[in-house]
């Protein structure tokens, strides 16, 4: 059996545009605050080799952020929790995200 965890942390997400792999840190033109919390999770199972749990979590991972926070554009401080582990006939792949919730503040 083995298991591993890593984790991510980024400061500032906009949510239709968020590339995991590539990420850019946006720059908006109005300050971003941060009002509220959420937090979403999945785990993804795999048996012996008839399906690929690891792909199918990097799969929705742009699906998590853009559920996250509704009515938001913005994500502000995302920690990105990945588990993965395995036996010799079962793996599991999880993702778990904890983020602020970013707020435009309006121009007066």
């Amino acid at each position: 059996m083995s298991c591993t965890q890593k984790y991510a942390d980024f400061d500032l997400i906009r949510k239709v545009d968020f590339n995991k792999d590539s990420y850019d840190r946006p720059v908006p033109a109005t300050q971003i605050l941060a009002q509220g919390k959420d937090e979403l999770g999945e785990c993804f199972n795999q048996w012996l080799f008839f399906s690929n749990a690891e792909k199918q979590k990097l799969d929705r991972i742009p699906e998590f952020v853009r559920a996250l926070c509704p009515g938001k554009d913005y994500l502000v401080n995302a920690t990105f929790t990945e588990t993965w582990w395995t036996t010799i006939l079962f793996t599991q792949a999880c993702i778990d995200i904890k983020t602020l919730c970013g707020d435009v503040r309006k121009l007066e």
